[in-house]
């Protein structure tokens, strides 16, 4: 992918991706307003059935209380006043039908205190028939004793009403608490809410009364429901009934708990497959970038070699030179010794790959590390020197004999050293310390030059970055030694650790396990 459409596509991703997630929060919005709206329904309805089953236990009660032999036999009020309503339906044919209703109805206002209070009992008798006829009406039917007496008698259906005009009643004599409590646990529950609520009965003039229990005391602040309890005799509210749900959103929550974790893992994994592709994106952006700084520092390594090796072949095939031994000895030994350069480059790269694909087996074996240490150094003091730097050693530490893998482990200590000198702009100045901590071996290797900045020193052990200035950077290598040094120390099971700050040097404090 060209690296120019990847901030171009990256900033259509983000794009994207805040549309889909407002849409998908406004949904959410709406869903809940939704299921807001018919939790509020359903209260309402719980509600509205408690009042009427409240109000019947109540008008039911004082009846069997003040009146419980009041009732007569239907029969004993035929006698009694009645509406008689007959109508009659011809057809084109030779009969027609008579329908007739008739009806009972007796109101009695049964008193329940001195202060006015009363019982409305409202008694109904009904009666129906329906008879066909002949439509000649020269011939007159025969009144049978069984057709007379249904007209007369009559076979009555009863209903019986009643309602409490309770203007001066208390709500305690009104409602009983745990029945009240029972019939909207019950009425709740058939509308599906199972979520815990509290109840409260206030009067007309919203002050609430004693009929409350804890729950509505402590969050009777919330949002509520109320519901008309008991009206007068010109339906004006005399006391209303409130609940409050402390756990609401708690209940719709797991009442819709699929749809809601459906959306949100839906979400959750856009968003990961968004931040994982721009991470990918980035990672192979700036992937290229380094593969061609590298590839670019590459070349220059084995440019330099290879130009010199180029000069000293030319300089041996001139006869001047190819008579004089000394001339001849000094010419080939400058190619072997950049022949060697150019192998070692070639090496720390099949290294890293190995060391990549895991192919790298660790040869251990035990090993005087403070000798191999001491060896190490001894050539590489050669190259400080040229520079008129110094390299000091300090072996503190009382157990040096462990296994590790002498190959890789030298090669280590190079690198460390290679990078010390390398970045050591003056006379280089590098130290060497070892030291035991209980089962570890410490090697410590600092030098006082360049040093890093903070935000670098988790990024130097990147395969292929090094420090630069600006776009420049001011060290040539492939920035491969730091990667191949910390993977070599995380083989033997070891731990590195870096201290560095600008212009103060740098410190490499390297820990391996002798168990």
């Amino acid at each position: 992918m060209n690296n120019k459409f990847i901030p171009i596509i990256s900033v259509f991703m983000t794009i994207s991706l805040i549309v889909f997630v407002t849409l998908q929060f406004y949904w959410l919005k709406n869903y809940y307003v939704a299921l807001e709206q018919e939790f509020s329904n359903k209260v309402y309805s719980a509600l509205e059935n408690t009042s009427k089953n409240v109000a019947e236990i109540e008008a039911e009660k004082l009846f069997n209380e003040n009146y419980a032999n009041l009732r007569d036999n239907v029969k004993a009020n035929s006698k009694k006043p009645s509406l008689t309503t007959i109508q009659q339906t011809q057809d084109s044919g030779t009969q027609k039908s008579i329908v007739y209703y008739r009806n009972i109805i007796e109101t009695q206002q049964l008193p329940l205190s001195k202060r006015g209070d009363s019982l409305l009992l409202t008694k109904m008798y009904t009666d129906d028939a329906a008879y066909t006829v002949k439509r000649d009406t020269s011939q007159r039917e025969l009144l049978t004793s069984e057709i007379n007496q249904d007209i007369e008698t009559g076979d009555y259906n009863f209903k019986e009403f009643l309602k409490v005009n309770g203007n001066n009643l208390p709500i305690s004599k009104r409602v009983d608490p745990k029945i009240l409590d029972s019939v909207i646990t019950k009425e709740l529950r058939m509308k599906g809410i199972t979520s815990d609520f509290g109840y409260g009965v206030s009067d007309k003039n919203n002050k609430l009364t004693n009929i409350v229990n804890k729950v509505f005391k402590e969050k009777k602040d919330t949002n509520s429901y109320s519901y008309p309890l008991f009206t007068d005799t010109k339906d004006r509210t005399l006391y209303t009934l409130a609940l409050v749900f402390p756990k609401k959103e708690y209940s719709l929550a797991m009442n819709n708990w699929p749809m809601l974790l459906g959306t949100f893992l839906s979400l959750l994994t856009i968003l990961g497959i968004y931040i994982i592709s721009i991470n990918y994106m980035m990672r192979q952006k700036k992937l290229a970038e380094v593969k061609t700084d590298f590839i670019n520092n590459m070349s220059h390594e084995f440019k330099t070699p290879l130009a010199t090796i180029s000069v000293a072949t030319d300089s041996l095939a001139n006869d001047k030179i190819a008579t004089n031994p000394d001339k001849v000895k000094y010419y080939s030994n400058l190619i072997k010794q950049e022949n060697l350069r150019m192998k070692k480059q070639v090496e720390n790269v099949l290294n890293m790959s190995k060391l990549e694909r895991n192919e790298v087996e660790l040869f251990l074996r035990e090993t005087n590390v403070r000798e191999l240490i001491k060896k190490t150094t001894e050539s590489f003091n050669l190259i400080i020197q040229q520079r008129n730097g110094k390299l000091t050693q300090e072996f503190n530490a009382t157990h040096y004999n462990f296994k590790i893998d002498e190959f890789h482990i030298s090669n280590m200590l190079v690198n460390l050293l290679d990078n010390a000198n390398k970045y050591s702009p003056e006379a280089p100045e590098i130290s060497i310390k070892t030291k035991n901590e209980g089962l570890w071996y410490v090697l410590e290797i600092s030098d006082k030059g360049m040093g890093m900045e903070t935000h670098n020193k988790t990024k130097i052990f990147e395969k292929f970055f090094r420090e630069e200035t600006g776009n420049i950077h001011n060290v040539k290598g492939q920035g491969l030694g730091l990667s191949y040094v910390k993977k070599i120390v995380e083989l033997h099971k070891g731990v590195i650790i870096v201290e560095s700050e600008k212009e103060l040097g740098s410190k490499f404090i390297i820990k391996l396990p002798m168990a």
